[in-house]
């Protein structure tokens, strides 16, 4: 039993790491398909790959006392079965003993070495053993499958919430507006860090809230939440393994919220939060005192960005949707700068070839064009 407890661990574990160094090798990648899922579904599952990794590495090493413990039900499931035959079996036991005393006799007397049966037992329990396995593999996938794709949709839902609610933002400052992008700057970073105090405060009072506590008592408490949920088969694996999704996301929610208005992806974000999650799960006695020092931080912050005493740090996507208004800028004035070029070489053949009056009229549609265009 700690033979497997200790293979699960270091799986778990190593799964994490591999998905860290996934969500660093592919940071560039996703905010890039966060840029173009609006008329993309590759760039869409592009973004639910990565964002499912980076959940993978900030929570499976909290998760592993409830994949422990879903182990040991398993098997404690599976010996229950076992006890309704009990008294088949030890009827055929009793026959076993029987024919191995007299094998043992007959071997003896027949002069064969007991290495014959050591090589068969050893076989046996080989045998035993990935019988044993086979199906608690399968479940456990289940169950943390079933975990992540809750995480996945969160993911969705925070793409598509967070990305019209600042296309909305930009457009109620006027920055879809070139000619007004320069000048709403500053206003732009007052929002922001209107945005993030308010998004800080309301974090932090949650922490205080019952709902969190809850939660967090499920998520802490292995024994807590298969008393509640617990479920046979890999149907119930499925139902546990969401159910235990939607437990970590009412208990975590506010962390992963903060962690997409300060940066998505950004590793130092996801550490941050990483621990902060891993001391509440583990830490059973004080998991709720975590929380709540944490959400004295989050309302110390949110107070300080309110007032304008901190600046925190924008999020990328509003970055790269001023970049992309620059670069649209630039592109359109070069075509502006190419279509007046176009025009004062038409006005100047038409200066050597046209009559007086001609060239009067034409100048005045130039005037009224370049009157257009700087209002």
């Amino acid at each position: 039993m700690k033979n497997i407890s200790s293979i699960i661990i270091i799986i778990v574990v190593s799964i994490s790491v591999f998905t860290w160094f996934v969500s660093i090798w592919q940071y560039d990648t996703m905010m890039s398909s966060m840029m173009t899922f609006y008329y993309s579904p590759v760039a869409l599952s592009l973004f639910v790959v990565i964002w499912t990794a980076g959940m993978a590495a900030m929570m499976f090493p909290a998760i592993i006392p409830m994949i422990l413990f879903y182990n040991r039900l398993i098997d404690s499931s599976k010996s229950s079965k076992d006890n309704s035959h009990s008294n088949h079996t030890s009827q055929m036991l009793y026959h076993r003993q029987d024919n191995t005393r007299s094998d043992k006799d007959n071997n003896n007397n027949n002069g064969i070495p007991d290495t014959v049966n050591q090589g068969q037992n050893k076989r046996r329990k080989t045998y035993n053993l990935s019988y044993v396995l086979r199906p608690k593999t399968y479940y456990m996938m289940i169950f943390i499958l079933s975990y992540l794709a809750i995480w996945a949709i969160t993911g969705i839902i925070l793409l598509i919430g967070w990305s019209y609610a600042l296309d909305i933002l930009l457009s109620q400052l006027g920055m879809n507006d070139i000619q007004q992008q320069h000048q709403q700057q500053q206003k732009e970073q007052l929002s922001i860090n209107t945005i993030y105090g308010v998004l800080l405060i309301v974090s932090g009072i949650y922490q205080f809230s019952s709902l969190k506590a809850r939660c967090l008592g499920y998520c802490e408490s292995p024994l807590s939440f298969f008393m509640r949920r617990w479920r046979k088969g890999g149907v119930g694996a499925v139902k546990m393994g969401a159910y235990h999704g939607l437990y970590c996301l009412g208990c975590c929610w506010p962390y992963f919220l903060l962690m997409v208005a300060l940066g998505w992806m950004n590793i130092f974000w996801m550490g941050l939060f990483a621990s902060i999650i891993f001391a509440e799960k583990i830490w059973v006695k004080g998991g709720l005192l975590i929380a709540r020092i944490t959400g004295i931080c989050f309302i110390s912050i949110g107070i300080l960005s309110l007032t304008g005493m901190i600046l925190l740090p924008s999020d990328p996507m509003s970055s790269i949707s001023d970049n992309n208004m620059m670069s649209m800028d630039k592109s359109m004035d070069k075509s502006m700068d190419k279509s007046m070029d176009k025009s004062m070489d038409k006005s100047m053949d038409m200066d050597m070839s046209a009559s007086p009056s001609d060239n009067m009229m034409f100048h005045n549609e130039i005037d009224e064009t370049r009157s257009i265009m700087n209002m």
